[in-house]
């Protein structure tokens, strides 16, 4: 038996509580944890070198600040652990309601979240709650009421004994599965809610300190060291209510996108392009379905292959298409191929580990999971890493080809073998959870009502067969052209090739407060052309307005040039004016002027290149793009975004006027400028402490930009929220601003702070720091100064600045925050 009274001194032990919530789909409620990766692999050396702010790793060599010392860390091991439930199946009347006398069947799975192999401990025991006993046989089990385990993902089922077991090594990311028989008791009623819970924490938090009491589900070290975090444990509970029918099943979805192509060299012949692909499996830890399920681990199927279960994504062969070169497994799954003919099911066909003598020949490409490595995929886990190479079969006269790409997944429900999954690509929904026979072979000859013609997955969830990833090869126009980021000129933005996009930002001097306008040195951009007509062409260059005309300032400068042409042009807040004299050569032997751009001649044809370059000069009074305005105690954004150029290259020709885009082929790539893109903001409130409680009504305990009244013995926690305020990546090709190299630097002897020096001059500093309360949200190594993290009322003696150096890179849109304490003396 439990004791329960244990949960209160585990509750004030755990220094993390992961929320439960309990959400009731149809017949039962299910408990959800979330799975806690804990990471690179142990033993790996990480090198870090910081600046004094922070750079834009496009521009090594041009940091904002000052360059840090390099520091290295090695990664340390640690365990983890958490325990999902992954249904519940009714093992005496299967499929149907629960009722007195059923004996249920309660499956979790056990996963390794930490950074290195390690053993589970497991006890032979359960608790549950409501008009049901831990009883009942389950298959191969001669005592009523013995739990059983499965590192097989669920093929093979082991006894586990009395005292509880401890299982062998398993992988990061491995699971174990484990199975509690539950009997209902006589005299139950319809709606009584009947739990099972397998291990011991409060509110079944996940990946927690071990606090020993029988039945925990806890890790067990393996290497002599042992992970610096200790023994972690976990459990999960699930429940189900009288008189409701049990449905669980493994969510499955198989998701395809087109990686990359590639048109060999001969943009004018489509029988040698290649297309590659790349799929991922995902197993929903919800009931996205919304139809009263409980989701399950996914496990394997029989296949005509070897005499092992196995999970096997599939994808046949486009028609229009052959098999290019050997497909690429991720880590723990194996490549098997089929000749087999499309019209029989991917189940049903003939695979072999070993490839034809032929790629051609090959009418599917599938991957199975290895056993030995991976016995089941858990829910809320995603597989990626899936990919193919298929060559166009065009003839050599064609000039269009349409490649229809569908992909596939079968397997079973883990603990329930004849419980087939099914899914088809092309959307975001499982398509067949309670198949029983193969869906629809997927070739060029299905249709669906909403294709996946964007190459995202967002076909229509409505079909069972799924959503083709459609691609139309085509012969280029003899006329046209693309126009990009530097070496990318067939980047895609957010919409569509004319809104991909450059980010660079210009140097801000320290110390510049926010609010005050700058005067930036003009930033260089690097732009590519490609001619990808038919025919050799002239291409022109002019800057044009953004869409919407005042995200640029007036008075802005704009520079276009090539080799030895150039031309200025200033923007004058509708339209860009050219800047008289400015044109440097000539175009066609006349100088360049308004209507006679600078111009890049004779770029070869099937894709030929070139680059030029754009010169934006932000004016004078130019607002930081990172900029606030303070409004009381509140912050009102009134920036946060960069200055947009958008640059029209165009082709010319003697029906276009010249300098004049006119309807001749065009295209736009955009050039866009910050002013600085890591945003600081910094805020307080006030703690007790050993002070006075706060005044009723006060809201100095609310974190804001506002003036605070502590008093001595009150604590003031300062919170620096820094966000990388710049466009993240949309679209393919487009080259962000991420924030490297962060270094947030805290001084209190600094002018114009205060906070570490006697300004009272009563013979100690005024505010002494609160041992471990500097904090990093992210990863970061937070340092000391004059050395250690120690409290005194003296500048040697207590911590007068703090360096706070983030690791690695702040993506775009990313927010963190840095926070420190400090005790009013």
């Amino acid at each position: 038996m439990i004791n329960r009274n244990k949960s209160f001194n585990k509750q004030r032990q755990c220094y993390q509580t992961l929320v439960v919530t309990a959400l009731l789909t149809g017949s039962f409620f299910q408990f959800v944890a979330p799975v806690l990766a804990d990471g690179t692999t142990a033993g790996t050396s990480i090198s870090n070198t910081a600046t004094a702010t922070y750079e834009d790793p496009n521009a090594p060599g041009s940091p904002i600040n000052s360059t840090s010392n390099t520091v290295t860390v090695t990664v340390a091991e640690v365990a983890g652990i958490t325990v999902t439930g992954s249904g519940i199946a009714n093992q005496t009347t299967p499929g149907g309601s629960t009722q007195s006398g059923n004996v249920l069947v309660y499956t979790y799975t056990v996963t390794n979240v930490g950074n290195d192999s390690t053993k589970f401990q497991i006890p032979n025991l359960a608790t549950t709650t409501g008009p049901a006993t831990v009883s009942g046989l389950l298959p191969g089990s001669t005592t009523s009421g013995n739990l059983q385990y499965s590192i097989d993902g669920g093929v093979t089922w082991i006894n586990i004994p009395a005292g509880g077991l401890t299982t062998v090594a398993i992988a990061v990311n491995g699971t174990v599965l484990v199975r509690v028989p539950v009997t209902v008791q006589a005299g139950a009623q319809t709606g009584d809610i009947i739990t099972a819970r397998l291990g011991q924490t409060p509110g079944d938090a996940q990946n927690q300190p071990r606090t020993a009491d029988g039945g925990d589900v806890f890790t067990v070290q393996i290497s002599t060291a042992g992970p610096i975090n200790g023994v972690r444990e976990a459990s999960a509970t699930q429940q189900t209510q009288v008189g409701n029918t049990a449905k669980t099943r493994a969510l499955a979805t198989i998701l395809k996108t087109k990686t990359a192509y590639d048109n060999a060299g001969t943009s004018a012949n489509l029988s040698d392009d290649l297309l590659t692909y790349g799929l991922s499996l995902r197993v929903e830890s919800n009931d996205v379905t919304n139809t009263g399920i409980t989701p399950a681990a996914l496990a394997g199927t029989t296949i005509t292959l070897d005499s092992v279960a196995h999970i096997l994504v599939s994808d046949a062969i486009p028609a229009n298409t052959v098999l290019n070169s050997t497909p690429i497994a991720p880590s723990g799954w194996k490549v098997v191929y089929t000749t087999s003919s499309t019209s029989t099911n991917a189940e049903s066909a003939s695979w072999s580990y070993t490839a034809p003598a032929s790629l051609s020949s090959v009418t599917r490409v599938g991957f199975v999971n290895d056993p030995t490595v991976v016995t089941s995929v858990g829910t809320g886990t995603t597989v990626s890493g899936f990919s193919i190479q298929v060559k166009s079969t065009a003839t050599n006269t064609a000039t269009t080809s349409t490649i229809n790409n569908i992909a596939q997944v079968a397997g079973t429900t883990a603990g329930d073998p004849t419980n087939k999954i099914y899914d088809n690509s092309g959307d975001q929904s499982p398509d067949n959870y309670n198949g029983t026979t193969f869906p629809t072979t997927p070739d060029a000859g299905i249709t669906s009502p909403t294709n996946d013609t964007n190459n995202n997955n967002t076909g229509s969830t409505t079909s069972a067969t799924g959503s083709l990833n459609v691609t139309t090869l085509t012969v280029p126009n003899p006329s046209s052209l693309l126009n990009g980021p530097n070496g990318v000129p067939d980047a895609v933005g957010p919409t569509d090739k004319n809104d991909d996009f450059t980010n660079k930002s210009a140097l801000i001097p320290p110390n510049t407060a926010p609010g005050v306008g700058v005067d930036p040195a003009a930033v260089s951009f690097t732009n590519t052309v490609q001619n990808t007509g038919t025919s050799v062409a002239n291409i022109s260059l002019v800057p044009t307005p953004p869409t919407t005309p005042g995200d640029l300032p007036a008075n802005t400068v704009v520079t276009v040039s090539y080799q030895g042409l150039s031309a200025a042009y200033k923007y004058n807040g509708a339209s860009f004016d050219f800047v008289p004299g400015s044109g440097a050569g000539s175009v066609g032997g006349n100088p360049i002027s308004v209507t006679n751009p600078v111009r890049i001649d004779a770029v070869p044809a099937n894709g030929g290149k070139a680059n030029y370059g754009v010169s934006v000069d932000l004016p004078a009074g130019t607002p930081l793009s990172t900029d606030t305005t303070a409004q009381g105690a509140s912050v009102t954004t009134i920036i946060e975004r960069g200055f947009p150029t958008p640059v029209t290259a165009f082709i010319e020709s003697a029906a276009t006027p010249t300098g004049i885009p006119g309807t001749n082929p065009l295209n736009i790539s955009i050039d866009r400028v910050y002013t600085g893109f890591l945003q600081l903001l910094k805020e307080s409130r006030v703690l007790q402490g050993t002070g006075p409680a706060l005044p009723s009504g006060s809201t100095d305990g609310t974190f804001s930009i506002g003036a605070k009244k502590p008093a001595p013995g009150n604590i003031i926690e300062y919170r620096i929220t820094y966000k990388n305020i710049s466009t993240p990546q949309v679209g393919t090709g487009n080259l962000i601003l991420n924030a490297d190299k962060i270094v947030i630097t805290e001084d209190g002897t600094q002018t114009p702070n205060n906070w570490a020096k006697d300004n009272d001059n009563n013979s100690q500093i005024d505010t002494s720091n609160i041992v471990s309360s500097a904090k990093d949200s992210g990863t970061s190594t937070i340092q000391f100064f004059p050395g250690n993290d120690q409290t005194g009322t003296t500048t040697n003696t207590d911590v007068t600045k703090y360096v706070d150096a983030v690791t690695g890179q702040v993506a775009p849109g990313i927010q963190r925050t840095f926070t420190f304490q400090r005790k009013v003396n």
